[in-house]
């Protein structure tokens, strides 16, 4: 039975209570991945043995063991924490389910993390900086981490690079040039912290060595536990987190790289800043020795579907709420469409950058017409491109100089016809004179083989060579199976050599100080980048890995990879060397038919809700927060979703798929018939996409138990506590107005409270049973008897004006009574006008906010 491994580069993408759907679907990932491993792999829990023999039997059928390896994880916000907890597991040979005691161990862990109990996740001590204590969060994320790492045994299942994102607040840029030659800023406030645990080839330049280092940056379980914290910090729910040093370290922060450490850190998802890109460069490094198969498998919790409330039809124009309600969508619009755009721009560059070549060298190697002509081809374009390679290899040694702080906006940093034979006028060895030759490899002096051609070229190369030697692998019957998995593996080899002297070489590179800008800068550039190369022995450790290829695989394929790589880059030469690999892409979401309902009249239902399925997407991301039996519902659906998904992916048909998704049933302790009647209450409960909506149905299920009243009660305190209207400590005149038991002292805020007291009372009723409120006092000033006082007051001086016979005294009797009645009036109509804002406020929050339901109330 041959192994063919099916490769993914996971990219979790989601936010704050959607954690727990996630949770749900990274748990069945690591349990495929593991049915589906080698012998030895962490073996599955009571409850999910049948599960795993079903993913095994439909990987290991026939002759082909299909092995599904998660090598790659990016993560951002919630996927960031799954992501760290997933990548955690593979580096240290663990599970996510280490303890089946009580169920799935993510499960209770997430069901008791999501919880919004007081002095818990909701803090109960006064913290001002947000609603939510991330110092415990932080704690339990530690704790998480540590306990699947410790889980683990000694050595690791397989290399795995993770990455996690964040959004640094703060004053994060660089500064560009324009065509004019003025000065602006680019603002990048996107951070970026890789860990890994591959195996790591270094090359030596002064020994001309390489060496192999197994190394595990996912160890380290509170530096990861860190960067989760940070990636998940929601804006005004979780306080940011400072960046410390080691994390500023590179490692694990890739980028900003010019930025001091110490930088303020919020969600990761604010910039919706999945990291395609460098998750491609660590899928096109990474060695192939047999067959593979790679995808990227997008894990985002969005129908991309719009909402009811913002639908607008007709002719009229719509109101302004109908218009601000539509405007807001964008943002999220451009955040996934985006992250699409930019996957199909890297599967095109993908395809691009190797299929078209790809058929050439093939055609060329079986085709000895086709072959003679490339050759003839690539000699007279060889000045061509050693020309642009020229341009090229320069103004990439100035971009890895300036920490990619240097930009093609810039004019200056064109290089024009004189500038390459002022270039070519140097020693450059680093890539060949143009004189047509296209030999791969030459002599030097001391009769050692040298490569002239330079590190991009090399790595093309070898490319090239290893995708023709694995698409001959997938066909080839088992006697010629052997020799070449032989060849495939030198090949492998050969480019992890050129890797490490590639790497070598832009470390070198980074700390070198080379400017385009100056008069003569190109030249000045390719003496400095000659020297690096002669200090690295580049043509001789290259010159040596290749020949070691040519014994291994021919010379021929060597000799025709070159050509191809000059006929097809000649005239985009100039271009910098950047990594890609092709790929099939999925997108795994909770908007696939449940097919365990297809019988059911609430699998239409179900497929109507799409991603409103969960409770996760309500109440801005934070609703499975609300009760633990809904994080339970949307960890199942996470589960249910990856079923459909990736046994799609693996060729499973609906039979299958349906009686997996009931063996899920069986092992998280549900029925069908209790899923079709959740599918139906959430289609009741949540008919109307409104965070209102969504709101009140969340009240209504806390309000059924005490549990739930308190979590309520805390949560809403907790809210009052971090509202901030005059300064950055909460504010005394907020609290006055909507706390529950706060006593004023000053006269201006029990006044205050007083107005605000029916507003008050009808608010807290709305959000739980029997708040409990304290009274306000009523002021002096709108006491009902003061007007009365004050005529009263008002008519005995005119009595004592009328009687007294003393002129002055008369007069000034008659001026104050006048002036006590008109006062009294006027306060009688104040005090009249006050009532009436306070009852119409008070109907106005009655009528926006529905009562507690009957059902709640009798509980």
């Amino acid at each position: 039975m041959t192994d063919h491994e099916i490769r993914i580069a996971l990219v979790l993408n989601g936010g704050v209570s959607l954690a727990v759907w996630m949770g749900g679907v990274t748990h069945e990932l690591d349990l495929i991945r593991r049915a589906s491993g080698p012998e030895g792999s962490p073996a599955p829990q009571a409850y999910d043995e049948v599960l795993a023999q079903r993913w095994r039997e439909l990987c290991h059928q026939g002759e082909e063991r299909r092995r599904v390896v998660v090598d790659v994880i990016a993560g951002t916000s919630a996927g960031g924490l799954n992501g760290s907890l997933l990548a955690t597991a593979i580096s240290n040979g663990s599970t996510l389910d280490p303890d089946g005691e009580h169920g799935p161990w993510l499960r209770q862990k997430w069901v008791g993390l999501g919880s919004l109990e007081v002095g818990k996740l909701v803090p109960s001590v006064d913290k001002p900086s947000s609603v939510l204590d991330g110092e415990y969060f932080l704690d339990e994320l530690d704790e998480l981490i540590k306990g699947v790492a410790e889980a683990g045994e000694s050595t690791a299942e397989g290399a795995v690079t993770l990455f996690v994102t964040a959004s640094g607040l703060g004053v994060q840029q660089f500064e560009a040039t324009d065509a004019a030659g003025q000065c602006f800023v680019v603002p990048d406030h996107r951070y970026l912290f890789r860990f890994t645990s591959e195996q790591t080839a270094t090359y030596d330049g002064q020994t001309r060595t390489f060496s192999v280092a197994d190394k595990n940056e996912l160890t380290n379980t509170k530096l990861l536990a860190l960067a989760a914290r940070a990636s998940a910090s929601f804006p005004a729910a979780f306080a940011p987190v400072q960046e410390t040093p080691k994390l500023a370290g590179s490692p694990p922060r890739l980028q900003p790289k010019m930025a001091d450490s110490g930088a303020w850190m919020v969600d990761g998802g604010v910039l919706d800043n999945a990291p395609f890109g460098p998750v491609l460069d660590v899928v096109a490094r990474r060695p192939v020795g047999g067959r593979a198969s790679r995808y990227v498998l997008y894990v985002v919790p969005s129908a991309g579907v719009g909402h009811a409330a913002t639908q607008l039809v007709g002719t009229d124009a719509p109101s302004w709420r109908k218009a601000a309600l539509s405007a807001v969508q964008f943002p999220r619009e451009v955040d996934f469409r985006s992250d699409v755009e930019q996957l199909e721009r890297l599967l095109l560059e993908a395809d691009a950058s190797w299929s078209d070549t790809q058929r050439l060298f093939d055609r060329c190697m079986e085709q000895p017409v086709e072959r003679a002509r490339l050759s003839e081809a690539a000699k007279a374009l060889q000045p061509t491109y050693s020309r642009g390679r020229a341009a090229g290899e320069v103004w990439e040694a100035v971009t890895i100089a300036s920490q990619d702080q240097t930009t093609v906006l810039d004019a200056a940093t064109s290089l024009s016809e004189q500038d390459i034979d002022e270039i070519l006028a140097t020693e450059h060895p680093w890539v060949p004179d143009p004189d047509g030759s296209t030999k791969p490899l030459r002599t030097d002096a001391e009769g050692k083989p040298s490569w002239l051609w330079g590190t991009g070229a090399a790595e093309r190369v070898v490319r090239l060579v290893l995708r023709s030697l694995r698409t001959k692998l997938d066909s080839a019957g088992a006697p010629q199976r052997e020799e070449l998995e032989h060849r495939l593996q030198a090949t492998s080899d050969c480019l992890q050599k050129t890797q490490a002297v590639r790497d070598a070489l832009s470390g070198q590179l980074a700390n070198a100080e080379l400017e385009l800008k100056v008069p003569g800068g190109a030249e000045t550039v390719a003496v400095a980048l000659s020297d690096i190369f002669e200090d690295l022995q580049v043509q001789r450790a290259l010159g040596e890995a290749f020949a070691d290829l040519v014994v291994a695989v021919g010379w021929e394929l060597v000799e025709t990879a070159l050509e191809v790589e000059i006929v097809s880059r000649c005239t985009s030469a100039r271009t910098p060397q950047q990594r890609s690999a092709p790929f099939q892409f999925v997108r795994l979401g909770p908007d696939i038919p449940l097919t365990l309902l297809d019988d059911l009249q609430e699998g239409s239902v179900a497929n109507l809700l799409k991603d409103r399925i969960l409770y996760g997407t309500q109440v801005g991301h934070f609703g499975a927060f609300g009760a633990a039996d809904w994080r339970r519902w949307d960890w199942l659906m996470g589960r249910l979703h990856c079923v459909a998904h990736l046994g799609a992916l693996l060729g499973a048909d609906p039979d299958w798929i349906r009686e997996t998704q009931r063996q899920v049933l069986l092992a998280e302790d549900w029925k069908v018939e209790k899923v079709a009647e959740r599918v139906q209450r959430l289609a009741d409960d949540f008919r109307e996409a409104t965070v209102l909506s969504a709101l009140t149905t969340m009240r209504d299920e806390l309000n059924q138990s005490a549990e739930g009243r308190a979590t309520t009660k805390g949560l809403a305190d907790r809210m009052v506590q971090v509202s901030v209207a005059l300064g950055e400590q909460p504010s005394s005149w907020v609290k006055a107005m909507a706390d529950r038991k706060y006593q004023p002292k000053s006269w201006l805020l029990r006044s205050a409270r007083w107005f605000t007291e029916p507003a008050r009372t009808t608010l807290w009723e709305r959000l739980i049973r029997n708040p409990k409120l304290t009274p306000a006092k009523q002021p002096l000033l709108f006491q009902r008897w003061l007007p009365l006082a004050a005529i009263g007051l008002s008519i005995v001086l005119l009595i004592v004006a009328g009687v007294v016979d003393v002129a002055a005294v008369r007069i000034i009797a008659a001026l104050l009574a006048g002036l006590v009645l008109a006062a009294g009036t006027a306060l009688g109509v104040v005090s009249l006008y006050v009532g009436r804002v306070r009852s119409r406020i008070q109907a106005w929050i009655a009528a926006k906010i529905p009562k507690i339901s009957p059902e709640s109330r009798s509980r």
